[in-house]
This record gives structure tokens, sequence and C-alpha cells, in this order.
């Protein structure tokens, strides 16, 4: 093989290790975005009071979809909380009367109440996530030991 395809051949080991890397960090990010949801929601299940909390505003995301800001009182102290949830329209109403659950420990940590468990829908996330990032690993490695482009 001459210099120049050793060269050639070490670059493309370096791209493809990269694009590996990046793809696995990705991945990540959102894994622990997922588990990060899921502790908060557990937190403020097993932790949690509730609270009324009214719709004060609309934050307006791009795509023309609005989510919700909801100020509750917890022992005098007035905190606000920004819904995950955008949608159009509006999720809820200007004014509305909405149910609030936060960690007594710390108030600011809360979620709107719902009839789910606030941390099931981020673990069911964190789960197809971590079957993701198996699978991308297990194809990543075996692309590269056989000499296939990744993507």
């Amino acid at each position: 093989m001459s210099k120049t395809g050793k060269v050639l051949n070490a670059a493309d080991k370096i791209y493809r290790g990269c694009v590996w890397a990046l793809i696995n960090l990705f991945v990540l990010v959102f894994l622990c975005w997922g588990l990060y949801k899921g502790f908060v929601g557990f937190r403020v299940e097993s932790n949690g009071a509730t609270t009324a909390g009214t719709v004060v505003r609309y934050e307006m995301r791009d795509g023309g979809t609005y989510r919700a800001i909801v100020s509750y009182d917890v022992d005098g102290e007035t905190y606000y909380f920004t819904d995950d949830t955008s949608s159009n329209p509006p999720r809820f109403e200007l004014g509305e009367i909405i149910t609030m659950r936060y960690d007594r420990t710390n108030p600011k940590l809360a979620e709107i109440d719902s009839a789910f468990p606030l941390w099931l829908s981020p673990l069911c996330i964190v789960g197809v996530l971590l079957v993701t990032l198996i699978g991308v690993n297990i194809w990543g490695v075996r692309a590269w030991k056989r000499g296939e482009e990744m993507m």
C-alpha cells in the first residue's frame, strides 16, 4: 500500500470514529435529559404537595405553538413554571386554574399534575434511548471492523 493510501485509510478511520462518537454524544444528551426529567418527576411525586396554579401568560415557540407560564404560591412566595408542552391552540386558557405538584423541600421543582405518574414518560424515553445506544454501538463496532460506511 502506498503512503497516500495509508494516509487516506487513516483519515477514513478518523472520520468513522468521529461520526460514531457524535451519534453517541447525541443519544447521550437526550438520555441525560430523560434521566433528569424522570428524577424531577419522581422527586415531585414522592416528596410533593399540590397547590392551585393560574395560567398567567403564554410563551410563543417556533412554529406558532404556545406553552403556558403558570404562577403558583407556596408559603406566601410566588413561583413560576413553564410548561414543557407547547401546542396550537394553547393547552390551557389564560386565567385557567390548574393543579400543580411541587417538591416540598424545593418548591421551584414543579410539574403540572396529571393522571399519569410524572416520571413515567421520561423513563420510557430513557428505556428507548438505552436500547438505541446499545444498538448504535453494536452497529458501529461491526461496521468499523468490516470497514463499511457508517453513514
